[in-house]
């Protein structure tokens, strides 16, 4: 991991919440809730980002991991098959502001905040 593979995950799938919070999959419209359940990633640190479609029935849900405070991008295909997983620390996004956080980092949805507004984000 490191400033590669932050440049990987935008490079491939474009900016932090450029995507979408639905994608149509198999004929099918689902949302972020209905891609972690078919996975069966469990929600308990996972903060979801957005979902991109990469060619038709292949797509990459983005989310944040705040087991290991990375920010994930799982490539699937419909039968929602991991083609590709790309990880990479946050502190590659917040920099030095990443080290100042303190008990904040804890949380990961305060961390999300933090590249939310980053990115000028308001609301997810």
């Amino acid at each position: 991991m490191g400033r590669k593979d932050k440049e990987l995950i935008e490079s491939k799938y474009g900016r932090l919440w450029s995507g979408s919070d639905t994608i149509t999959v198999g004929g099918k419209l689902l949302g972020q809730k209905d891609v972690l359940k078919a996975i069966d990633l469990p929600a308990g640190d996972i903060v979801t980002i957005d979902m991109v479609e990469v060619e038709k029935d292949r797509f990459a849900l983005r989310y944040y991991d705040g087991d290991d405070r990375c920010v994930v991008a799982l490539e699937m295909d419909a039968a929602f098959r991991v083609l590709e997983e790309h990880r990479a620390h946050v502190a590659e996004w917040l920099e030095d502001t990443y080290h100042g956080i303190g008990r904040e980092a804890i949380s990961p949805y305060e961390l999300v905040s933090y590249l939310m507004d980053l990115y000028d984000v308001k609301e997810r």
